[in-house]
């Protein structure tokens, strides 16, 4: 029996050419992939795209700090709880603080101002 009539040496040696292939293979798409960023990210429309959808990861979401009963009184339950901006509001602890708000929240609060 000639070593190559060994079952776990074909095995072996299959496995070796598989696993050459697939790195070949990963290292030639790994490559183009790149490329294909680059010219991408040069493009100005593609940049232009991506700069209006600026999006923070998941964990830099805050929630909505907003005093509901007082800011906006009859809009009571409107709050969302993720906020998307923050606003200087008088508050009675500490005076003026920057609070994170809900877009539900922002709205309602402005409303109830133009309406005072």
């Amino acid at each position: 029996m000639s070593s190559n009539d060994n079952p776990l040496r074909q095995l072996a040696a299959l496995a070796e050419a598989a696993a050459n292939a697939l790195a070949d293979w990963a290292e030639r798409t790994g490559a183009v992939t790149a490329e294909a960023a680059s010219k991408l990210a040069k493009d100005p429309a593609v940049r232009a795209i991506r700069d209006t959808w600026r999006i923070g990861p998941i964990w830099a979401r805050r929630y909505c700090e907003c005093p509901c009963v007082r800011s906006h009184p009859a809009d009571l339950g409107v709050c969302d709880g993720h906020a998307v901006l923050t606003r200087r509001v008088t508050t009675s602890k500490n005076g003026e603080a920057e609070l994170p708000l809900c877009a539900p929240c922002a709205v309602a609060q402005g409303f109830a101002e133009q309406t005072r």
